[in-house]
């Protein structure tokens, strides 16, 4: 496939230690004991309070996330794709991480009738490790990317890794710079808006194509179909839908 040979290589103190007192102004000593239950305590509290809002701010659990994986609604923005068929089994069997390349489009169940992933990928096994911040330097097998808008690609084993995450990926190839300027803006505004996106080229679709996809959906169009409106209708219905990290 073409979009094989695009693939670019990547390499990818002295002395004894004493218990000291704490102590109040003035140099009197506290009772340390209880002051160090009261730390634990109030840790604890804490954490617990951290992880409820964490998952109140951040979407659903795991459960949640495989009814989101499995939602055939017709009424969310995209296409369904239909992960756990052609990988086998539900998430986390559509999730695993890799350090091969995946030719997604052929990517099928082994039943009969097969079911495929799609190009761009909705999901699938992906790549896990830290990227940096240049896509042209990153390491091999790496993912997710740090949210933004890139004027290089990313591998898309990496960016699936951000769909994982709760996240949104805008896809375009096309060299129409009204378009880009426009979708970047667009982009730049909802990541500001605290939106879990990433936006880059994808040279392996047909010219003049957008492609928006999250976790098990894609919406596929042409430049001339675009519009602001529905760029932002997958965005407002996805991001977060599908999270089972709390992201």
């Amino acid at each position: 496939m073409a979009s094989r040979s695009r693939r670019r290589a990547r390499g990818g103190g002295a002395g004894r230690s004493r218990r000291t007192p704490v102590r109040a102004a003035g140099g009197r000593n506290l009772p340390w004991v209880p002051i160090l239950v009261v730390a634990v305590i109030v840790a604890a509290v804490a954490g617990v309070a951290f992880l409820v809002l964490q998952a109140q701010s951040g979407g659903g659990g795991f459960d949640e996330a495989v009814a989101a994986e499995a939602d055939v609604d017709p009424n969310l923005p995209g296409q369904f794709v239909d992960l756990p068929k052609a990988y086998g089994g539900p998430y986390p069997d559509t999730a695993g991480h890799v350090t091969r390349q995946i030719d997604y489009a052929s990517d099928c169940s082994d039943t009969e009738p097969k079911v495929c992933n799609t190009n761009p990928p909705a999901g699938g096994p992906h790549w896990s490790g830290n990227c940096g911040e240049d896509p042209t330097t990153a390491p091999a097998f790496c993912g997710p990317a740090r949210l933004g808008v890139y004027r290089d690609p990313w591998e898309p084993e990496t960016l699936v890794h951000n769909m994982e995450h709760g996240g949104v990926v805008i896809w375009y190839n096309t060299t129409d710079q009204q378009v880009i300027d426009d979708l970047e803006g667009l982009v730049g505004e909802r990541l500001n808006d605290g939106k879990l996106l990433v936006m880059a080229p994808y040279p392996d679709m047909e010219p003049d194509t957008i492609a928006l996809t999250a976790w098990s959906r894609l919406d596929t169009f042409s430049v001339a179909e675009y519009t602001n409106e529905r760029v932002d209708s997958f965005i407002n219905a996805h991001v977060r839908r599908f999270n089972p990290e709390h992201f």
